[in-house]
């Protein structure tokens, strides 16, 4: 087992980064990211391998870095081992007809000699090299037997900018697609005989560490803004999900607390509060449509809603010192109707107007505060839980909870503004590591304690790709017992080893810090064994 004795384990612990910087002590940029010419978007390596996957590129006028007319005829099997990217590719190549071969993909051509592939007889297969960009002045590059292969570089011939291309794509969907095979960590478990206890206590660390960071993240927003705000932005960000989190975020700046306080009556009741700051959100929005300029015959619900939320906008307008957003600001590709950004405002507005008088942080931060005594554990935190994710979980709309869009077809039932998913992810995501912030802050070690029994007891949201992926990587298998993965706290930790070396293309498989956790737990098993021997 791991000599974990001298942590405390009702807390959030550090004891995840200790293990990899003993383990691997190169470790600098867990992301692997890289930043995109002339622009500040980041974009990771897997990302590149999704765009040539799904064939994001034109289908005619292609050519290598050297000039040969080529076409693609499959980009080949996504490869989830060591070796090339893609096994069994097929292009028609100018001057030699039809190639088969592996294909390795990266965002640099550089990249082929800084992983030292030119040096690696497991990728003299390889027929085509798929590059983002040429940083090099190299038309091709080399083998460890010397032979060129041909370079085909994406950024010459998207089928859209890169930017909507990194809009619709789903990293995610990509590895569900993918056939998984176990990875050495599954081996070495297997080899040394390594128990679920001991993965679940790895997990368990692992998991605090993925908190640690993103509680990390937010105390930097605490040198701008308070926690009101930064709670605020946080959930905005976590509303916008990954194709709106940076609109959500914008619109959460131009539209601060403060702002809302002020130009929101005192004296209104609960429902015009509501009316008021929707009419604020979606107007700084540009997503709210002017009454009088409709080209379209909206039914007379509709109408009447469009007519009392702009005359609330019309207003107050005037008062604000910003310029609103537009609609082009917004990403609707993709995106499930009933998750619509109008959806997502209108429920974040209401949930501000019955959190007016104490705001939503103080709001739950009292759920946390009046518990006085937890011996019942389950019966208590249960409590917490249900009572901050009724939170956005009961927040309903006389006109969005049965409305997709403004004029869509009525639905016949109430539908939730928020979902149980988004709910718990909010949660777990951004609940927690805000509230840590706080604790740590004012070192208040009786909430960090609350925070850490809620996490290590939340029952984990649905199964993803990743914690998929990851179960397969270190089990062997996409389902195992509950008893493994029974908490958020472990399939965080699932999604944090995922994130540090599986998605790290820096790091190959046997520099996983769970893998050489793995092979030195066996060393000191086997040497136990031999002195009782």
């Amino acid at each position: 087992m791991l000599n974990l004795t001298n942590y405390p384990t009702d807390r959030f612990s550090p004891v995840y980064q200790k293990i990899v910087n003993s383990t691997y002590n190169h470790l600098k940029d867990a992301d692997s990211i890289f930043i995109l010419e002339g622009t500040e978007k980041l974009i990771k390596e897997e990302l590149v391998r999704c765009i040539w996957f799904g064939q994001h590129i034109k289908k005619d006028g292609l050519y290598t870095e050297d000039g040969l007319r080529l076409e693609v005829l499959s980009p080949g099997r996504w490869n989830s081992e060591g070796g090339p990217d893609f096994k069994s590719g097929e292009i028609l190549l100018e001057g030699k007809g039809l190639v088969k071969g592996n294909i390795e993909v990266h965002v640099f051509a550089s990249d082929w000699t800084k992983h030292q592939h030119d040096k690696q007889e497991s990728y003299n297969t390889v027929c085509l090299h798929v590059i983002m960009w040429n940083d090099s002045k190299e038309c091709f590059i080399k083998n460890s037997s010397g032979n060129a292969i041909p370079q085909l570089t994406l950024s010459k011939y998207l089928n859209a900018e890169l930017d909507d291309i990194v809009d619709i794509i789903d990293v995610e969907s990509y590895l569900k697609g993918a056939k998984v095979n176990p990875g050495h960590c599954k081996t070495e478990m297997e080899n040394q005989q390594i128990s679920e206890q001991w993965i679940c206590q790895f997990l368990d660390y692992a998991g605090d560490e993925r908190i640690l960071q993103k509680s990390k993240r937010y105390e930097k927003w605490l040198e701008k803004n308070p926690f009101e705000q930064t709670c605020y932005e946080a959930v905005m960000e976590s509303l916008g999900y990954k194709n709106n989190k940076e609109p959500f975020l914008k619109l959460a700046s131009l539209m601060p607390l403060k702002e809302i306080r002020n130009l929101v009556p005192e004296d209104a009741q609960v429902q015009e509060k509501k009316i008021y700051i929707q009419a604020l959100l979606l107007g700084m929005a540009g997503l709210l449509p002017q009454y009088n300029n409709l080209k379209t015959n909206y039914d007379n619900e509709t109408m009447e809603y469009i007519k009392v939320v702009e005359n609330k906008w019309n207003a107050i307008k005037t008062k604000i010192g910003q310029v609103p957003m537009t609609k082009n600001d917004w990403t609707y590709a993709g995106i499930r109707p009933a998750n619509y950004p109008e959806r997502r405002i209108v429920a974040i507005a209401n949930i501000l107007s019955e959190s007016q008088s104490c705001g939503i942080f103080r709001r739950i931060l009292s759920v946390f505060q009046k518990i006085e005594d937890y011996k019942d554990e389950q019966k208590v935190i249960k409590g917490i839980i249900d009572e901050v994710q009724s939170i956005f979980l009961d927040v309903h709309d006389p006109y969005w909870s049965y409305h997709y869009k403004l004029g869509g077809k009525k639905l016949e039932k109430l539908q939730k503004l928020i979902g149980n998913d988004r709910a718990s992810t909010i949660f777990v995501n951004v609940i927690i590591p805000v509230f840590l912030a706080y604790a740590r802050r004012h070192n208040d070690i009786k909430l960090e304690k609350i925070l850490h029994l809620a996490y290590r007891n939340y029952t984990p949201p649905s199964t993803t790709s990743v914690t998929r992926f990851m179960l397969n990587r270190i089990m062997g298998k996409p389902k195992i017992s509950n008893k493994v993965i029974n908490s958020a706290r472990r399939q965080q930790g699932l999604y944090q080893i995922f994130k540090d070396f599986c998605e790290n293309n820096n790091i190959s498989c046997n520099k996983c810090a769970l893998y050489l956790s793995m092979v030195k737990t066996g060393n000191i098993i086997e040497k136990k064994l031999k002195e009782k021997g």
